[in-house]
């Protein structure tokens, strides 16, 4: 007799048999109450699904490993240290660990001089060396985003070139007896056989390029491609909403955005070296120190200004891919209409049953268009809300 236990549950496998030997014994008495076929599975399927649980992975665990994976963040941690004991060093000589701020050009000491400099030098990349390890979180999580998103998105197309591929083959079998009979011409018939192995072609060129996304993001990860993971990733489509006017928007991004952050300690830097000078400096070296600042202003200003018009082309770009995905919505919807209308004329005997398939194709490239959207639109949402990740160029991925 199989032993069943009821979907979804989790428990050990002898306690589970013990129990499902007391279910049976209780169902024997109440047959009425017994479990519906529908909601149970045998052991082994039970134990398959719970195996296949365990390899699934979430977006937010791959996160996770290629943050344990990333040697660039290990360098930024091994950057603190060091820097972090030279930061002790100078206290322990001067007691302190801070420069006194000035607006203006003062000239002092060379001793004086270059123990605020060593400050202000480390201080500094205390700073850059903070914002870097979240600029590179930032970045891992992106690109594991771009993997899934991408993997995700070259799937629905190899099922969609698989299904294709079909088509082609079935309509070059009839091609062939077509021609046989003397009803295609054999020019006909090499377009129908060419379109087949071209669409071959594509489901391989597909697969391997699947595969390829596979191992790069498993080295990315640090895990071997052996262990074969279930990727779990839910996107879930609905028109981006500002959760504030684009100006205000704007503002905050620029406080707290890390690629301006860097921008704004650079122009520290430069207004240090300006209003800082060692005796044994030269008037030439005031001088272009001066220009160094200006320089450096004129850096971030131009900095906040390609910054800006990302954020606006961001933005822009959502509403682009809102509005195509609005019209593959409405593409797909015909496409279904016109799949049940090839339905009716195939029972009442007025179509060929490769016009069914052909029409079932239809539907499913216009389901394809709205998966591509969907994910090219989540990706947008993603750097519109991260926007270390633009750049003045950035307009996005507007079509699929």
């Amino acid at each position: 007799m199989k032993k069943y236990f009821a979907k979804g549950k989790t428990v050990a496998a002898t306690a589970m048999a013990a129990l499902l030997v007391s279910t049976t014994a209780f169902a024997a008495e109440k047959p009425q109450e017994s479990i519906p076929a529908t909601e149970i599975l045998t052991i082994e399927e039970a134990q398959a699904l719970e195996a296949q649980k365990e390899k699934e992975l979430t977006f937010e665990e791959a996160v996770e490993l290629a943050t344990k994976n990333s040697s660039d963040l290990r360098s930024v941690a091994e950057t603190a240290d060091y820097l972090q004991d030279l930061k002790e060093d100078i206290w322990d000589i001067t007691g302190s660990f801070s420069v006194p701020t000035v607006s203006y050009q003062q000239w002092v000491d060379d001793d004086i001089y270059a123990i605020y400099s060593s400050i202000q030098n480390i201080s500094s990349s205390m700073t850059k060396n903070r914002y870097s390890e979240e600029l590179t979180k930032i970045s891992l999580e992106a690109t594991v985003k771009n993997y899934y998103t991408s993997i995700f998105s070259d799937q629905s197309s190899l099922e969609l070139a698989k299904k294709d591929m079909e088509v082609k083959k079935t309509l070059w079998e009839q091609g062939q007896r077509k021609n046989q009979l003397g009803l295609l011409s054999d020019y006909d018939l090499n377009t129908l056989r060419s379109d087949y192995e071209q669409a071959q072609y594509n489901v391989t060129k597909l697969e391997m390029a699947l595969e390829q996304e596979y191992l790069s993001f498993y080295n990315f990860i640090g895990e071997d491609r052996e262990k074969d993971y279930t990727l779990v990733y839910d996107v879930e489509y609905a028109p981006y909403e500002l959760p504030q006017p684009m100006t205000q928007y704007i503002n905050n991004k620029m406080n707290t955005d890390y690629t301006i952050k860097l921008q704004e300690q650079a122009v520290e830097d430069a207004e240090f070296n300006k209003n800082y000078m060692s005796m044994s400096s030269t008037n030439a070296t005031s001088a272009n120190n001066k220009h160094s600042y200006e320089e450096a202003k004129r850096s971030l200003k131009t900095a906040k200004d390609s910054k800006e018009l990302a954020i606006q082309n961001a933005y822009n770009s959502i509403l682009s891919l809102e509005s195509q995905y609005d019209s593959a919505v409405t593409t797909l919807e015909q496409a279904e209409a016109a799949q049940r209308a090839a339905e009716v004329n195939y029972k009442a005997g007025n179509t060929t049953a490769i016009t069914l398939d052909q029409a079932a194709l239809a539907v499913e490239q216009a389901q394809n268009a709205v998966t591509q959207l969907e994910y090219a639109h989540d990706m947008q949402i993603y750097q519109f809300e991260n926007t270390e990740l633009l750049s003045s160029g950035t307009t996005g991925k507007t079509s699929a």
